[in-house]
């Protein structure tokens, strides 16, 4: 009876040490692959700024799905189509407040990120909230889902508007499609540019060559031209949300 109590007591004293032994493995573990996840977040913004495919590709499962900041929701094909070449020297994403959350074969990763410079012709300078779900399949970590929010912006006050051209104001003046039945039109009134929605006039600020703002409803527009030079469309932020208007005439 004695042999039996004494071989019992030692497996409860036993049981706490073998339970700490194992969490301190699965955190230890944890860790390693919080450390990885950041490592490969870090090398799939980079693949923007670099121009770089093949990192995309590699860290990007075929099955992910984008969805974006206006709502819009895409495929991998269709975001690494988004990298054409190495970005424009004044292009840059950092990213902060990073979150990782390891669940076995899973992980979500948040974070805020900011996005400056110039991207495939678009004038940026925002932030965004953003949420990344990772999967590891066949020992390789993968992003399968990521969901991005913009964070609304402070439109410059008129006072630090730029110094610009209004001669080139007339390359902008036209109507702009934001939606079926639903069309910007852009005009100069003087040196002053004006856009008109819904029989609403309201002047455009200058922040930028190509991008200016509507300070009191906090609103940014930027025009975009292709390789030739033309204004295609104008891309549209009212408070964080943000839409393409294509130039229609």
């Amino acid at each position: 009876m004695k042999i039996i109590l004494a071989s019992t007591l030692l497996l409860v004293a036993a049981s706490p040490f073998a339970y700490s032994q194992t969490d301190t493995r699965a955190t230890s573990g944890n860790v390693k692959v919080e450390q990885e996840i950041r490592k490969l977040e870090r090398e799939w913004f980079d693949s923007y700024v670099r121009g770089d495919r093949v990192a995309f590709d590699h860290i990007v499962a075929d099955d992910a799905v984008m969805t974006y900041g206006n709502g819009k929701v895409g495929n991998k094909s269709e975001a690494i189509a988004e990298i054409k070449a190495p970005a424009d020297a004044s292009y840059s994403l950092t990213s902060d407040d990073i979150k990782v959350r390891v669940y076995g074969d899973a992980a979500i990763v948040t974070g805020r990120v900011t996005e400056k410079g110039t991207f495939n012709g678009r004038s940026l300078n925002s932030q965004s909230r953003y949420t990344d779900v990772w999967v590891r399949r066949n020992g390789r970590w993968q992003v399968v889902a990521a969901q991005n929010t913009r964070l609304p912006q402070e439109p410059p006050s008129a006072a630090a508007a730029t110094n610009t051209n209004p001669n080139a104001y007339d390359a902008y003046v036209g109507q702009y499609e934001l939606a079926p039945n639903l069309v910007i039109t852009i005009t100069r009134d003087g040196d002053r540019l004006m856009s008109e929605l819904g029989g609403r006039k309201s002047e455009l600020i200058p922040q930028s060559e190509t991008q200016f703002s509507i300070p009191a409803a906090k609103i940014i527009v930027t025009f975009v031209r292709d390789a030739s030079g033309q204004v295609t469309h104008i891309i549209v932020n009212d408070n964080g949300h943000e839409g393409q208007a294509r130039k229609i005439r």
